[in-house]
């Protein structure tokens, strides 16, 4: 069996959705419990692409980072 098919039948996602899952809910702490700039916690979670990682967080959370934060604080 593979990886992905294993962790999906367990889970309901795929490896990358659960990574991408785990990066988002990190992102949210720092958000959160951080005064630290989109940007950085971007680099933080190895992300150059600080645009790349916004849309990525957009799509996983349905909000944008900025947003996100703006909500939680």
């Amino acid at each position: 069996m593979y990886l992905n098919e294993a962790v999906k039948g367990t889970t309901g996602f795929s490896v990358s959705q659960n990574i991408q899952y785990e990066i988002v809910t990190r992102a949210k702490r720092s958000l959160i419990y951080t005064s630290k700039s989109v940007k950085e916690i971007a680099q933080e979670l190895g992300f150059e692409d600080y645009a790349y990682f916004t849309r990525l967080f957009s799509k996983t959370a349905g909000i944008s980072p900025t947003d996100f934060r703006k909500n939680h604080k």
